[in-house]
């Protein structure tokens, strides 16, 4: 007799995304073709946020809200030049997580779901770099790099070094896309462990550091990177 497990169970509702239900992905109501070709990633991570797409004037200052919390602290900084120069990107982003969860612990207060869901976001890009660039070639970067660059832009400026150069606009845009094809898939596995590990009441950086782990994998995020080592050798399509 073969064993359904848990088919046909129902794990949880969500009102934040739709996935394989028949009408394709969806955040909050809008269709991810139309987010990822006329919305940026901050405005996405807003309606992620807040149910609803930010004015221009709310988009403005929400960037330079995230902007701000590029600062990486000086022991995590300890932290990162000690990480070995051949880990995982991944396991530095849980590293980073779980350390800064003892730095900055949540409060509930100043210290809330939201805005470390905003600094985690802000700093991950900056951090990562910051442990690259020191094991390449020991440069110490500022995570900061203009209070109105995006995600996508302070990435790219911080990964080429190119503070006061134009990066290339498909360049941004390719990245934009795809953090905002990336930001919300309703019950992935990441999803899930993060919300198993959160409902035991554990702290907001646990379900995160969770969720990477389980990201990590070759049969969940880790698909992406196995796929572009499969097509590395080719030299032409």
């Amino acid at each position: 007799m073969t064993s359904k497990g848990l088919a046909g169970m129902v794990a949880g509702d969500s009102k934040i995304a739709t996935v394989g239900l028949g009408n394709g992905l969806n955040y909050r109501g809008y269709n991810i073709e139309e987010l990822a070709e006329k919305s940026t990633f901050e405005e996405v991570f807003y309606l992620l946020l807040y149910e609803r797409l930010p004015l221009r004037k709310e988009l403005e200052r929400f960037v330079e809200t995230i902007a701000n919390e590029r600062y990486i602290p000086m022991h995590l900084q300890q932290i990162l030049e000690k990480i070995p120069a051949t880990a995982h990107p991944m396991d530095v982003m849980r590293c980073v997580t779980s350390i800064l969860g003892t730095l900055e612990p949540e409060d509930g207060v100043d210290r809330t779901a939201e805005s470390i869901s905003i600094r985690l976001v802000a700093m991950m890009g900056p951090a990562l770099l910051f442990w690259h660039h020191f094991h390449r070639s020991g440069l110490r970067i500022n995570g900061f790099t203009g209070a109105q660059d995006t995600v996508a832009e302070n990435f790219m400026k911080l990964m080429t070094l190119k503070f006061n150069e134009r990066i290339d606009p498909l360049i941004i845009k390719t990245f934009d896309v795809s953090l905002i094809l990336y930001a919300e898939h309703d019950f992935n596995a990441s999803t899930f462990a993060a919300r198993v590990t959160t409902s035991t009441k554990s702290d907001f950086y646990s379900g995160i550091t969770s969720a990477i782990g389980t990201l990590r994998g070759p049969l969940h995020g880790g698909a992406n990177e196995a796929a572009m080592e499969f097509l590395r050798p080719f030299k032409s399509i």
